[in-house]
């Protein structure tokens, strides 16, 4: 197995997530500012793509380049206008609670996790759907049991679905038929321990390797579909938060990490605390 240290390039966030590779620039949420960021790492220019008072979490893209972004406060996705704002695609109030992360397909259609419950208040956690919308902005649910669905990518074949399920620390799998419909569901990786496994953000390389975030233990872990862990990348500063990742870079051999310097606690008080992104070489692209 390899294991590397990941590299500290960008400061001054708050609590980032939500990363995405598009168009050469990192695009990534600061969920409290309410900002989502397009940032050039080869420059290091960083501007503001979109302000939102409604703590903007997932990103993604239509086939026409039309930014998407998940709000959590008012469980909504909506699309980023060409000034800087956003108007609402789809309401999600009646099928999410704190709707969260999002891959889109290359059709244009939404595949939405939500935390499912109100974990900052200690809420006992519910089993909870995963939700499409689709590229007309219809809405629909997959499905069941889902505790704190998190990150979320498709296969590189866009048959299957990839969710991470934060406080069951498990890998979770769905077929997806030619009409994005999800079937199957199905635990593909029961990780040990909470403290140790607990997922959060993931995006799946071109061989097919799931990279995916485990916050509590500062690493990313590039998993096979069998269950085998190929890779480990740690955080520049141990006991980091890794919450988020993304491969980019002009040959898409760049792995980025959101990382925050926080903890349960403060991040229940607005995400209090400082994030960065790291980024660290591999051998697989995206």
């Amino acid at each position: 197995m390899t294991v590397q240290t990941a590299t500290v390039i960008r400061e001054g966030f708050q609590y980032l997530e939500g990363a995405r590779w598009y168009g050469n620039e990192l695009w990534c949420s600061d969920i409290p500012q309410g900002k989502v960021y397009r940032i050039r790492p080869d420059s290091g220019e960083v501007s503001v793509a979109a302000t939102v008072d409604a703590k903007p979490s997932g990103l993604g893209f239509r086939p026409d380049g039309t930014p998407l972004v998940v709000t959590q406060a008012d469980s909504s996705l909506r699309r980023i206008t060409p000034d800087g704002g956003t108007e609402i695609v789809a309401p999600l109030e009646h099928v999410a609670v704190a709707a969260n992360d999002m891959w889109v397909d290359k059709h244009g259609r939404a595949y939405i996790t939500q935390i499912g419950y109100d974990l900052f208040a200690g809420a006992e956690p519910e089993g909870r759907p995963m939700i499409i919308v689709s590229p007309s902005g219809e809405v629909t649910t997959a499905g069941e049991g889902l505790v704190c669905p998190n990150g979320v990518g498709l296969s590189p074949d866009g048959k299957t679905l990839y969710v991470a399920e934060t406080f069951t620390y498990r890998l979770t799998a769905f077929d997806v038929d030619q009409h994005g419909q999800l079937s199957n569901q199905r635990v593909l990786k029961q990780f040990d321990s909470l403290e140790t496994d607990a997922p959060d953000g993931l995006c799946v390389d071109s061989a097919g390797g799931i990279w995916v975030t485990s916050p509590f233990s500062s690493q990313v872990r590039r998993m096979l579909p069998d269950g085998t862990i190929t890779d480990t990348v740690r955080t520049a500063t141990t006991g980091h938060f890794v919450v988020s990742c993304a491969l980019g870079g002009g040959d898409l051999r760049t792995l980025y990490l959101c990382t925050a310097e926080t903890d349960l606690e403060r991040m229940a008080n607005n995400f209090e605390g400082t994030s960065r992104l790291e980024a660290v070489r591999v051998s697989v692209p995206g």
